[in-house]
């Protein structure tokens, strides 16, 4: 499924800082329209043991203070340190440890150091790691608080957990628990702290095991499933219709699909899902027309590429034909479900009829906008200016020649999180 995601990208020092990232400012609307859609599920969620994860990690965890002079060790943070570094040892190379956030990063540090700490891996959620990627959806099904502490669902969901890995419940394996605990204890003494347990392969692997996330058995996907699928005052959005739609159907469904579907099941959602649909129809062709630029300028030498002559281009005449229509359309359609200030602040220059050379400067100038906006400095274009008119694609953003998509969304709207959540609890 094709996606303009914003996932992380290596760091660039700010004078050459280029913002790789939705070069075109789409993701912000299509992520908010899909947060209203799905409330607390984010794209990058892949792996629904995490919550496990997490939940058992908070009564491990449970008591240990935070030095304050280490704010970049907390307990559950050497906690989450432990839990990768363990997948990476012993399961580094199996085809089912997959969506395992931070896995590169661990990768270079083991390699490296041996050992995961704050300064090679991880200082904070917010970023990646399992607890960042995952913390909206563990406060929402209530199995931590805000501050990662366990939750009213904590005991339950680890006494589920409990049961499926052969305990009889959760009394009867806190004896482990308690070993997981001595060893944070053990790496927050390290000085800095880092992942240096007194363990044998035989615990690193007994770790990676018990929260591989593929390793889901019978109580646990039990009762992760019916806190993904409550029908209370704590509903998924519809995540409970999309399941129900998954299970229906014996082939994958693509989100345009899923969104007819969902139309027509859930009448309610209708003019939600009229607003992506239209937001996307407008996005698409933006996202298409820009890349057929950039295939064409790409050909060229350091002459450059002549912006308007994109217009002699007919599929590049395809996308941008009505485009301020469907700017118009977009625009009513948001404005029934959300404020649509940022559309029309962001997107304005293409409310009016444009020729399509008219539309190609519009779309340059538009892209640099962009960019510029992206921070305080902001972040160079993707090409450079050789002429008023003449742009020179740079050499990291050449782009080979690709078909347009016009009946595909540009953006995923969270039915691939769902998708692998279906199929890891089913």
């Amino acid at each position: 499924m094709a996606s303009s995601l914003p996932f992380l990208t290596s760091y660039d020092p700010s004078p050459t800082s280029e913002g790789t990232l939705d070069p075109l400012g789409l993701y912000q609307i299509a992520d908010q329209l899909a947060v209203q859609l799905v409330p607390a599920v984010r794209e990058r969620m892949q792996r629904i043991r995490f919550l496990t994860a997490m939940a058992v990690g908070s009564l491990v965890t449970q008591g240990l203070e935070d030095n304050p002079e280490l704010r970049d060790a907390s307990p559950y943070l050497v906690w989450e340190w432990l839990v990768v570094e363990a997948l990476m040892r012993t399961r580094g190379e199996d085809p089912g440890v997959w969506g395992v956030p931070g896995t590169l990063v661990a990768r270079r540090a083991l390699n490296l150091h041996g050992y995961l700490d704050a300064r090679c891996y991880l200082k904070t959620p917010r970023i990646f790691g399992f607890h960042g990627v995952y913390k909206r959806l563990a406060i929402h099904l209530r199995l931590l608080d805000v501050h990662l502490n366990p939750g009213p669902n904590a005991e339950a969901l680890a006494d589920a957990w409990a049961r499926s890995i052969g305990f009889r419940d959760l009394n009867e394996a806190k004896p482990l628990l308690s070993n997981w605990t001595a060893e944070v204890r053990r790496c927050l003494r390290e000085k800095p702290p880092r992942t240096r347990p007194n363990w044998t392969n035989k615990n690193w692997n007994d770790l990676a095991e018990a929260f591989a996330p593929y390793r889901c058995k019978f109580q646990e996907r039990r009762y992760l499933r019916n806190l993904l699928l409550d029908e209370g005052k704590r509903r998924l959005g519809v995540l409970p219709t999309v399941w129900q739609l998954l299970s229906e159907s014996k082939d994958d469904l693509t989100e345009e699909t899923l969104h007819e579907l969902l139309a027509r099941r859930e009448p309610s959602n209708a003019s939600l899902l009229h607003a992506i649909r239209s937001y996307e129809a407008f996005a698409r062709a933006l996202h298409d027309a820009f890349n057929l630029l950039r295939a064409e300028a790409t050909s060229l030498d350091a002459r450059g590429f002549e912006v308007t002559n994109i217009a002699n281009d007919a599929d590049f005449r395809l996308c941008m034909k009505d485009l301020h229509q469907r700017f118009a359309t977009a625009h009513h359609a948001l404005a029934e479900v959300t404020a649509p200030d940022l559309f029309d602040t962001r997107f304005g220059g293409f409310s009016e009829p444009l020729d399509p050379g008219a539309c190609a400067l519009v779309l340059c100038k538009h892209h640099e906008d962009i960019q510029q906006a992206k921070s305080a400095t902001g972040k160079r274009s993707w090409f450079d200016r050789v002429g008023e008119r003449r742009i020179y694609i740079r050499h990291g953003y050449r782009e080979k020649r690709r078909d347009i998509q016009p009946d595909r969304y540009v953006h995923d709207y969270r039915s691939r999180p769902i998708h692998n959540f279906f199929h890891d609890l089913t």
